[in-house]
């Protein structure tokens, strides 16, 4: 895929600082039917509850990226306040190594696009949704690249697992400063309403700085809200 798609052109007549967060989600064959018609729910929520918050619609950046066989950027990457809801298809095996490949090289892309337009940014986010066990092809050399990426305080990560069949044991190796969270049935409405309030409050931090080694542990210190509302842990 070329650069092009995964991202729409950066506003720079915007000057605000941008924080870029790339939804992964799981669409393998075993979404389809219900869990894949609330993941769709979640996000056009996820959408109306940022489009209330005058800051983070102009802060906060968003792309989609689906894994089922094939890793596909289903919203390339652009301002909160662009966003328009989107059908999810559910189909194939859970390719999670070309998902996570797909996600670094969108952020490292838009991450070089606000050095070179002179724009501040917040530590991205990786949201991961899943709901079963990743093919094993390659996820090694994906977790490793992951978590170095964690490591140099380039990504925040955060896990969910989806349904009865998660596999935790490869679900926890995502992050290694955080374990993945279990989500309670089916509410991703609750999910994303999470994740827009943390990102607001990201987006409202004065966290943010011209690279990854600036912003060294700036992220750690900003409060994010209780996952209570969404997790079954």
């Amino acid at each position: 895929m070329a650069d092009g798609a995964w991202s729409v052109a950066l506003n720079d007549a915007n000057p605000d600082p941008r924080v870029a967060c790339v939804v992964l989600a799981d669409v393998s064959g075993s979404m389809q039917g219900e869990p894949i018609a609330a993941l769709e729910r979640g996000f056009e929520a996820f959408i109306r509850y940022l489009h209330t918050e005058t800051l983070a619609c102009k802060r906060v950046e968003v792309a989609v990226v689906t894994f089922g066989t094939v890793a596909t950027v289903l919203v390339p990457m652009q301002e909160a306040r662009a966003l328009h809801p989107v059908p999810f298809t559910a189909s194939g095996t859970t390719n999670m190594a070309a998902g996570i490949h797909l996600a670094l090289d969108i952020l490292e892309d838009r991450k070089h696009a606000y050095k070179v337009a002179g724009l501040q940014y917040y530590r991205p986010w990786i949201l991961v949704l899943t709901d079963g066990k990743p093919n094993l092809d390659g996820f090694d050399e994906a977790v490793q690249r992951l978590n170095a990426a964690e490591s140099a305080r380039g990504v925040t990560v955060f896990a969910v697992g989806a349904g009865s069949k998660v596999d935790y044991q490869q679900l926890g190796r995502l992050s290694t400063r955080r374990s993945p969270a279990p989500l309670d049935g089916l509410k991703y409405e609750e999910l994303f309403e999470w994740l827009s309030a943390s990102l607001s409050n990201v987006s409202n931090s004065s966290e943010f700085a011209r690279d990854d080694q600036a912003l060294g542990s700036m992220g750690d210190r900003i409060s994010l809200p209780s996952v209570s509302g969404w997790t079954s842990a």
